[in-house]
């Protein structure tokens, strides 16, 4: 087991932990919580060594393998599959044997090489890898892309899928679901139950932890306390022993008031001198037991609609298309007052593009959408945070805002969404994205909209804020419409969900448990055709006398299929160029937003220049991977064409 003692850990001159303690198992899955900064991802590099402990101890099994995301996606033209199936070291360092065999030519070295693969069960990681990637979302046209081909969260899903595949004894994962569509957070639930290994995992998402994890380590006060359970077990604990600490609290201060008052009577009396000295020392021994603060310092509400038309929306044969690919074919749908809809679907289905279309911010190549007179739309963008003015101060985005309130009225609505006075007057450049969107959220509470519209709101909030817009979305009474990969609060706020799914618009028949349910399936079914397939390769292949000859001719095969293969990408060379060259000017802005001298007040018009070009950069890939799907599919087929040209 790994063992923490005593552990001190800092970062710079903050000190995060104390005298911390935790031990992890074989096979305990523990999730990892905390206030943002308590230390969590720190404690992940102090595991990995990427870090110095400033003391205490911290013993790892020498042959303990940890397992983790990678922060680079190495070399981006790499295949989707290769990527992921070389998440497998041992695998990928038995196909490396093999090839510089087969370049060789030493058939000796081919067969030792293969004898490997067998032994490390090396025919199953490929289909292993083509799991992992089916339940993140990814087609069976992708695999043969290159990692450059995709945005950034991709190519996170991509690092993810490649950690899942290490034969890790622990398993380090800093908030998996992040990028994650619901669907593939379903996913990654079952499959992180199945993980034979150890987990410890960050993560904000209530549902996830009550899923996946036994046990919660809460990083309080620069201490690791330890609660059997999963996280609805931690609250219940810790509410428990809040309540116990509170009521010790009161009883403490009333003996010490006590004390104190015996000692201002009779110190100076000298037949009482005696014991008012030693109720002196028994208060000075007396250890303070903190007071209980309040659980959530966030509260906020979302104000009664003025007027509620009905219906809102009514959208008739709506179709919008990109790049010649129909992503909303003659959707037909009605919002209603007081409608509480969730959206689901895969990433990629259209469910940004829907929400978009809605609020204007695309045109429909077709039909129409018919806003009723009244209705006042508070809408939170995947990418809200970047509307922000970063030279403003929170109070001016407030006071910029028709209806402004006065200068107080304004902070202490502010202060409802946990900005200080201070933090009212500050540039929000500075801010963190969870900040961010606390402010982003403040500015659209405050318009008093009867329609909210919110795309992935819990993106940069911590479990607290998360609670607090819980609670407000609750009481709202106007129309709502949801996109979350975060199953406790979709769950919590839709009573009815929209599907978007192949061009098609419509209303799922269930609630959202039967619908992951039917998610699942359909990845369970599609694992169930490559299992079905890699049997019946294994079948042919048992057939043959000479296995040795048998593996070199199908090590010959796989390189001529690889030879073609890398033929006909070659007719999509020039977007492949683009995107590469897309996304080293992208990695290089991120570089520079990396540098803290970028937000000093004498480079902020550099900075705005950085942001606006990181958007452009953004949006050029999306429009380049869109054009590729296209092109893709003839790639696809050329390959089909040829596997069974060769089965033949």
């Amino acid at each position: 087991m790994i063992n923490i003692q005593n552990l001190s850990l800092r970062a710079g001159i903050k000190p995060l932990l104390s005298g911390a303690n935790l031990a992890i198992h074989p096979g305990q899955k523990i999730g990892l919580v905390g206030q943002n900064g308590a230390g969590k991802t720190t404690l992940f590099k102090a595991i990995l060594g990427q870090v110095t402990i400033d003391g205490g101890n911290l013993s790892i099994p020498a042959d303990w393998i940890i397992g983790y995301v990678e922060q680079e996606s190495g070399e981006l033209e790499q295949k989707v599959l290769q990527y992921v199936s070389f998440g497998d070291q041992l695998y990928a360092d038995a196909i490396a044997s093999r090839d510089a065999a087969e370049k060789a030519g030493d058939e000796d070295a081919i067969v030792r090489a293969y004898d490997q693969l067998d032994k490390l069960q090396g025919f199953a990681v490929e289909n292993q890898a083509r799991q992992l990637l089916y339940g993140l979302g990814f087609t069976e046209n992708s695999f043969s892309q290159s990692i450059a081909e995709f945005s950034g969260g991709w190519q996170v899903r991509l690092k993810l899928a490649r950690a899942l595949m290490q034969r890790a004894d622990l398993l380090l994962l800093d908030e998996p679901t992040n990028h994650l569509d619901i669907e593939a957070v379903s996913w990654l639930k079952q499959w992180l139950k199945n993980f034979p290994g150890a987990v410890l995992v960050i993560s904000h998402d209530r549902d996830f932890l009550d899923q996946v994890v036994q046990g919660i380590a809460h990083i309080e006060q620069q201490k690791i306390t330890y609660y059997n359970g999963n996280f609805a077990a931690f609250e219940r604990q810790r509410n428990e022993r809040l309540m116990q600490q509170q009521a010790l609290h009161d009883k403490q201060k009333q003996q010490m008031q006590h004390l104190k008052t015996f000692i201002s009577r009779f110190k100076a009396k000298a037949s009482k001198a005696k014991q008012a000295q030693s109720r002196v020392k028994a208060l000075e021994r007396m250890e303070m037991v903190a007071a209980v603060q309040a659980s959530n310092p966030f509260h906020f509400e979302f104000p009664e609609p003025k007027v509620q038309p009905d219906p809102m929306l009514q959208i008739e044969q709506l179709r919008f298309s990109y790049a010649d690919r129909a992503i909303i074919e003659k959707a037909d749908l009605v919002l209603r007052a007081g409608d509480r809809i969730g959206l689901v679907g895969v990433n990629g289905s259209g469910k940004t593009t829907l929400l978009k279309l809605l609020v204007g911010e695309l045109k429909p190549e077709g039909g129409k959408i018919q806003v009723a007179r009244g209705v006042k739309t508070g809408y939170f963008s995947q990418h809200q945070l970047d509307t922000l003015r970063p030279e403003w101060s929170p109070l001016q985005h407030l006071l910029a805002l028709e209806d402004a309130p006065s200068d107080q009225q304004a902070r202490d609505f502010l202060g409802g969404f946990g900005f200080s006075n201070e933090q009212c007057l500050q540039q929000v450049e500075p801010f963190s994205g969870g900040e961010k969107a606390r402010l982003a959220m403040a500015l659209i509470v405050f318009q008093q909209p009867n329609l909210i519209i919110l795309d992935e709101p819990t993106n940069h909030l911590d479990m607290e804020t998360r609670d607090a817009l819980e609670m407000a979305l609750q009481d709202y009474t106007g129309a709502l419409l949801l996109v979350s990969h975060d199953k406790h609060l979709l769950a919590s706020i839709a009573d009815q969900y929209w599907w978007v799914h192949q061009g098609q618009v419509e209303l799922f028949h269930g609630d959202l448990d039967e619908y992951l349910n039917e998610q699942l399936r359909r990845i369970r079914q599609q694992s169930e055709e490559e299992k079905k397939a890699l049997i019946s390769e294994d079948a042919s292949a048992a057939k043959t006398t000479n296995k040795k000859q048998q593996r070199i001719q199908n090590a010959h095969q796989r390189k001529q299929l690889d030879a073609l293969l890398k033929a006909d990408l070659q007719l999509s060379r020039k977007l492949e160029k683009s995107l590469e060259k897309t996304q080293q000017e992208l990695d290089r802005l991120h570089a520079l937003l990396e540098d803290s001298s970028l937000y000093d007040a004498a480079n902020k018009d550099k900075l705005t220049e950085c942001l606006q070009a990181e958007a452009k950069c953004k949006q050029d890939l999306e429009d380049l991977e869109m054009q590729w799907l296209e092109i893709e599919e003839v790639i696809q087929q050329k390959k089909i064409d040829f596997e069974a040209k060769l089965a033949g």
